[in-house]
């Protein structure tokens, strides 16, 4: 399907850098399976160091990737280059499950640089060349990339699901390691050997307007990240960018397409719902832990993001998970 383009001047993505690490550093990567609305219904705007590949295994689903509007749908592939800013929505009345592979390009570059991290890793890596954003059915090599990928995530325990370890590879005998290891990076260089062979690679079109701007929304979107939990004023935001109040309003409702109190809302939301997911810890404390000190006011604002209230949210991912 076509992507619209926001009408909005685009930033670079060192702003909304996502906290979570991705694997470890011997084997960084890290397989992710969705279902919205329950794993999310709104994805907050971030962006990661590491490459991420999704297949949308069924339903349909809204990316912004970059500040170009997706709307993808079964099988679907999308490819996410590294520091590329990118939002998720759950559509209304809608199911997606979508399986995604993030891993970091350094698995695939060697300490010293030959030709191929040269011509081929490094670019993406640095962002002189970027992936496009989706591969839809029917289009060239979207077999061969889905055949590739469906392999890879085979290989990946599911970093979503708290009842399950994801593999470690240095427990395992010598061998079996060695085989499994040397095996995902062999389908990681097909993966993308297919992208580059298939024209799915191209030119960063990035510019340098609006990046002394892009580097006030890096020091606010990090401070909020850091102090979501603490009682936050668009005063003291609008300090950290020596604005006046309402030219920060005006300048974050630009670029993020949303007033900073429902930013920070929805993160603090998205970081409650994990912890209402993956722990038993009373929906009060969790409310408190994410920085809302009214229970009545969080309620409120989660069945207005979510649906439903958090105990039905946490009742409805257990039950998806047995």
């Amino acid at each position: 399907m076509k992507a619209e383009k926001k009408n909005m001047q685009t930033p670079h993505p060192d702003v909304y850098k996502e906290k979570a690490s991705h694997g470890d550093v011997l084997m960084p990567v890290r397989r992710y399976r969705c279902v919205a609305p329950f794993s999310y219904r709104e994805l907050p705007l971030h962006w990661h160091e590491e490459m991420e590949a999704a297949w949308i295994e069924e339903g349909t689903v809204r990316y912004d990737i970059n500040f170009e509007i997706f709307t993808v749908q079964k099988d679907d592939i999308l490819l996410i280059s590294p520091h590329m800013l990118h939002s998720a929505r759950a559509l209304a009345g809608t199911k997606m499950i979508s399986d995604s592979l993030v891993f970091h390009l350094d698995l695939l570059g060697g300490q010293v640089p030959d030709a191929c991290t040269i011509r081929y890793i490094a670019p993406i890596q640095t962002g002189k060349k970027r992936f496009v954003p989706v591969v839809h059915p029917g289009q060239p090599g979207h077999e061969q990339l889905l055949a590739c990928l469906k392999k890879l995530l085979a290989g990946e325990e599911d970093a979503n699901d708290s009842g399950r370890l994801a593999p470690d590879p240095l427990k395992r005998e010598g061998a079996e390691r060695a085989v499994e290891e040397l095996y995902r990076k062999e389908l990681l260089f097909r993966f993308f050997r297919l992208a580059y062979q298939y024209g799915y690679v191209t030119g960063n079109e990035n510019t340098a307007a609006g990046r002394e701007h892009t580097e006030k929304l890096k020091e606010v979107l990090t401070h909020i990240q850091t102090h979501y939990t603490e009682n936050l004023t668009i005063d003291e935001l609008a300090g950290i960018c020596h604005f006046s109040r309402a030219h920060f309003m005006s300048f974050f409702h630009r670029y993020t397409g949303m007033t900073c109190v429902e930013y920070i809302n929805r993160f603090r939301l998205y970081h409650a719902a994990q912890l209402l997911a993956e722990t038993d810890r009373p929906v009060m404390e969790t409310a408190m832990e994410n920085g809302f000190h009214n229970i009545s006011y969080f309620n409120k604002k989660f069945r207005g993001q979510f649906g439903i209230t958090p105990k039905e949210y946490r009742a409805a991912v257990r039950r998806l998970g047995k």
